[in-house]
């Protein structure tokens, strides 16, 4: 009986240690593997930190075109691409340390922040008087209002070294000069230097890509630039002068004159000597002038064109000048009106308005001259808050000026976008008296200057251009643009390679 009891106290101590030795074991296996755990967490802490640093290299160098970046012994490898237009950029990085890998990868955005003004070089800036490039606009904008989006007041790609003041929101800065806005007025973004700014502002990448967006959206021929014509103009009549009045284009005189008149149902031209519809008529080097009030719409094409009169198409209408385009009259409004010339000379005088459409200057040895001339009471509008204009210049802008016969600048307005190609080689914004520019002025010209003085004000705008791109949207010419200081474009993805 002694020896069962004996025998039954041994297995329960064998058992008892056997429990020990399990428990000894799994504690051991598990303190183990919390240290491989927090090791090789450690390891790949280390592995995402290095393919961080490829994330940041890439950011840094903000060239996304088949960049490539980092080592072995930097611990990463960075790749990046950017899309055709160079909107955006995407990043792939691999970092590794001690076995362990992490792979990242990102988009974020290729685009400059908003600006009044943005110049990839600009050689000269003098602001005398009250004159002001602000970063906001109490036109169509509120503090309290979250759509609303507040710039800096200039960005270049050059270093600058230029007073500012940051004051309240849409505060009256008649009582400063120089450069406004909340945030840091001026920024110095070296890598401008090295873009094209041409995406900023349209759906393509640079210049030959615009002068293709613009050749098919308005039928235009371009050579170098200059508008040279339509694009397969549906007749071609060479004549000397032509005048257009009412609905009706009349080339000559008496029995023998050739007569277009617009029907607005068919969107096109009837010819009196054919009774065919034509929508693309091509003048050759006609004088064109418009005079009392014009209707009609569609693409015309001469070698010179006079305004007179007003011009509200019912239809879009383009007209392309393959010397020179002229406004000189008093009082003249036009509208949805689409120009295309080399040359231009608009003196616009006593409360005169262009609005809702576009002026194109291209061309070599081309020039785009525009005066505004008011009396000092009345004003000149290029452009409304609703209605805004777009200016392309691909040649010498020589100049935005205003001037009134009472001796000091004329009374004038301007809203909407001037883009400079980087085919203009002297951009020069002059201003004073009583101007004040809407929206915002890039330009993407080695050579830039400006020259302000008086109460002459550039307000960034961002409603404005919101309003130009839904106004173009039917051309697809323009980009919807988003306001980088309110929306975080960078997105982030992690993966870990075992």
């Amino acid at each position: 009986m002694k020896k069962r009891e004996k025998g039954f106290a041994l297995m329960t101590v064998l058992v008892f240690f056997l429990v020990l030795l399990i428990l000894g074991v799994g504690g051991a296996i598990i303190t183990q593997m919390g240290y491989f755990s927090i090791a090789s967490e450690a390891k790949y802490s280390v592995a995402e930190k290095n393919a961080n640093k490829g994330l940041m290299k890439a950011l840094e160098n903000r060239n996304c075109t088949n960049f490539q970046g980092g080592s072995l012994l930097n611990g990463y490898i960075v790749k990046a691409f950017n899309d055709t237009e160079n909107n955006y950029c995407f990043a792939w990085a691999e970092g590794w340390y001690m076995g362990a890998k992490v792979v990242k990868t990102s988009i974020f955005s290729l685009q400059v922040p908003w600006a009044a003004a943005i110049y990839k070089n600009l050689n000269s800036t003098n602001i005398l008087g009250s004159a002001a490039i602000v970063g906001y606009d109490p036109e169509g904008n509120s503090c309290s209002d979250n759509d609303s989006c507040i710039g800096y007041a200039l960005i270049t790609g050059n270093p600058l070294n230029l007073s500012y003041n940051s004051t309240p929101c849409y505060t009256d800065p008649q009582n400063f000069k120089g450069l406004i806005s909340t945030k840091t007025p001026y920024v110095n973004d070296e890598t401008l230097l090295q873009t094209d700014l041409t995406s900023k502002l349209f759906n393509a990448g640079n210049r030959t890509q615009l002068l293709e967006k613009l050749s098919q959206a308005f039928q235009v021929n371009f050579n170098n630039g200059t508008p040279t014509g339509l694009v397969n103009p549906e007749i071609n009549l060479p004549v000397n002068s032509c005048t257009a009045e009412g609905n009706t284009i009349t080339c000559g005189t008496g029995k023998d004159a050739d007569k277009f008149t617009w029907d607005n149902s068919t969107k096109a031209y009837i010819y009196n000597k054919d009774n065919n519809y034509y929508s693309k008529i091509d003048f050759g080097n006609a004088q064109i002038t418009f005079m009392g009030k014009f209707e009609g719409g569609g693409y015309i094409a001469g070698g010179n064109i006079t305004f007179s009169g007003d011009v509200n198409p019912t239809s879009s209408l383009v007209l392309v000048a393959r010397d020179k385009i002229t406004l000189s009259h008093c009082k003249i409004n036009i509208s949805n009106t689409f120009m295309f010339s080399k040359n231009y000379y608009i003196e616009a005088r006593h409360s005169s308005t262009i609005k809702n459409g576009i002026i194109y200057s291209g061309g070599p040895g081309g020039e785009l001259e525009i005066s505004i001339k008011g009396g000092c009471c009345d004003k000149t509008s290029f452009g409304t808050i609703e209605e805004p204009i777009l200016i392309i210049s691909d040649n010498n802008l020589e100049g935005i000026n205003t001037r009134c016969g009472c001796g000091e600048g004329g009374n004038g307005e301007f809203w909407g976008a001037i883009f400079v190609t980087d085919a203009n080689n002297n951009f020069n914004l002059e201003g004073k008296g009583n101007l004040s520019i809407h929206g915002v002025i890039i330009s993407s010209s080695n050579s830039n200057n400006i020259n302000l003085r008086g109460n002459f004000e550039l307000r960034f705008n961002f409603k404005v251009l919101k309003n130009l791109y839904k106004n173009l949207s039917q051309f697809n010419l323009l980009r919807n643009p988003v306001c980088l200081s309110k929306k975080n474009l960078f997105t982030l993805f992690t993966m870990r390679t075992y």
